[in-house]
């Protein structure tokens, strides 16, 4: 009970800071309503959660630490038989729990609140449509003049079929189409296809494009944030097809590995804990603790804006200090 108090002090705290500083910087720029203003406080306080929630849990755990030794708490667990292990137990439960809680919530629900709060910022917040997408998927070339992501409705869509030789097979031309039942329906689709060495012309009713969500079409153009079970969609969808999908392995990534990272984080940290305050140097523990969990927190960012960037591929990115975390987890742990 005492971690869960300490990290909803601290998450809290720094979640109402954020929010009050990003206002204060923004408020000239907002539009003259108390409504955006509102909702852009909204989504920033819900985009603040989400990036603040794994550097709270292992504040949290400082500030139990240090209150268990300096009211002698931490030597009586010790004296009465419990390990270092037994007292991680519970934070490390709890710790788990909040990012199992946090990840299943963006599987579910898209936490796009920086762009919203963005667009609200630009007067740009009644958009709902996209415009001139162009992509490639399995043997198709797609191009959507105007995808109404809302209404799940494309207009002015062509569809360029290639064949095993990437020569043109067909060419689609969709003046409307719907997204129902996972997938592209017309009534009205002018085929254009390639006979003894011209092409001919028919009209046909078809379905398209099977499994390719409106969201998934948007959010692979935008770069905009989605959920987590679109983006696995997507990346099952694209897994195959010789395009750069770095955005979506960085997208899952930057969701899934810098929390865990954090939990490991947390295991070291408690494992390294003072029991005394007159056999240890509190003052120096605290500050290479918070020393080394504000450069996780900051290298995760750098490496979230590299991937992004293309720089360097995602999967080595997030994994190398994953992994060397989980080492050194494991070795203190069977340490001690």
């Amino acid at each position: 009970m005492n971690y869960l108090k300490n990290f909803l002090i601290i998450f809290l705290s720094l979640v109402a800071f954020f929010i009050f500083i990003d206002f204060m910087l923004s408020r000239s720029k907002l539009p003259d309503s108390f409504n955006l203003e509102l909702l852009y406080v909204l989504y920033k306080g819900l985009y603040a959660t989400v990036i603040m929630y794994p550097l709270s849990l292992l504040l949290a755990v400082l500030m139990t630490i240090i209150n268990l030794v300096k009211k002698n708490e931490m030597i009586a667990f010790m004296s009465i038989g419990y390990s270092l292990k037994k007292l991680l137990f519970p934070v490390l439960t709890l710790a788990l729990l909040v990012v199992s809680f946090f990840i299943g919530i963006q599987s579910f629900i898209s936490t796009s609140f920086q762009e919203r709060a963005s667009q609200i910022l630009h007067g740009k917040y009644n958009e709902s449509i996209n415009h001139n997408l162009f992509f490639k998927f399995n043997n198709n070339i797609i191009f959507i003049k105007e995808l109404d992501v809302l209404h799940k409705t494309a207009h002015d869509m062509k569809i360029f079929v290639l064949n095993k030789n990437r020569n043109l097979k067909n060419i689609y031309i969709i003046k409307t189409a719907k997204f129902q039942n996972n997938v592209w329906k017309s009534s009205k689709i002018k085929s254009f296809f390639f006979n003894k060495n011209y092409f001919q012309s028919k009209n046909i009713s078809l379905e398209l494009l099977k499994g390719f969500k409106p969201d998934i079409l948007n959010k692979l153009e935008t770069k905009q944030s989605m959920t987590l079970k679109i983006a696995f969609q997507a990346l099952f969808l694209l897994k195959k097809e010789k395009i750069n999908i770095n955005f979506i392995k960085t997208y899952i990534y930057e969701k899934i590995i810098p929390p865990l990272s954090f939990v490991l984080l947390i295991i070291i940290i408690f494992l390294k804990a003072p029991i005394h305050s007159r056999i240890s140097n509190i003052s120096l523990y605290l500050a290479i603790s918070l020393f080394f969990a504000v450069v996780l927190w900051g290298l995760y960012l750098l490496i979230s804006k590299m991937s992004r960037l293309a720089i360097v591929s995602p999967d080595f990115l997030f994994l190398a200090p994953f992994i060397v975390l989980l080492g050194i987890a494991i070795y203190y742990f069977r340490k001690i």
